[in-house]
């Protein structure tokens, strides 16, 4: 009797403490599922799409807080050795490999890290043939090792946060903006509602199966910061 009542107990703190585990998990941490991209997308790219996603870290939660927005992060995509690559920024801190500012990464790379099946793939068409023109330029910030904005700032092209690489890219090719811009108290902030005007950018592919759901603004749980 007295052996049972031990293992009873033993049993019980086994539950309970997998009980912890899984809330913890499932309560207070974000579980990612890695999406894929289908392969038959692979053959419609092209040089110069952009490519978007849903970030599944704090910052990204914090930009999309403060555009109410749904994306977080953008980048363009390129053939390099016969493989499709996508050139983009990122911070030290929120990079596996700490590098800070301009990088480049496969697309299946880039992909891994979009949350809740929010990636879009679009195509610059604000000007005819611009896409080689796009990935050229995208090439050239990439070479120069433009760092990281930390500041968020885009009256500098000596660094560059996400959507502000692409603004200066696009401004460059185009020779005027193409992005929509909100102002926000004393800062400005790059729109990626821009890469959803089907005047400016044509759709490649959405992981969401539903046109209606592509886009949307962000539900956040917080008292905006």
């Amino acid at each position: 009797m007295k052996l049972n009542t031990i293992l009873f107990a033993l049993g019980m703190l086994l539950l309970s403490s997998c009980g912890n585990d899984s809330a913890e998990e499932e309560g207070n941490k974000y579980v990612h599922v890695p999406p894929a991209l289908p392969a038959e997308v692979f053959d419609r790219l092209q040089e110069g799409d952009c490519i978007m996603r849903k970030g599944n870290g704090p910052l990204s939660y914090h930009l999309m807080n403060s555009t109410k927005e749904e994306y977080s992060h953008c980048g363009i995509i390129v053939r390099e050795d016969d493989q499709w690559q996508v050139i983009h920024t990122l911070g030290g801190s929120v990079n596996e490999d700490e590098t800070d500012g301009m990088q480049m990464c496969s697309v299946e790379e880039f992909v891994k890290y979009a949350a809740d099946s929010m990636l879009y793939i679009c195509r610059p068409i604000f000007k005819d043939s611009v896409g080689h023109a796009i990935a050229d330029r995208a090439r050239f910030y990439l070479d120069k090792h433009v760092p990281f904005d930390h500041a968020f700032s885009m009256y500098s092209e000596d660094e560059f946060f996400c959507s502000e690489l692409l603004f200066y890219i696009f401004k460059d090719v185009n020779g005027s903006n193409v992005f929509e811009i909100k102002k926000k108290h004393k800062s400005y902030m790059l729109m990626f509602s821009t890469f959803f005007d089907e005047s400016k950018f044509e759709p490649v592919f959405h992981l969401k199966s539903n046109k209606e759901d592509w886009y949307g603004e962000f539900s956040y749980s917080f008292e905006d910061q």
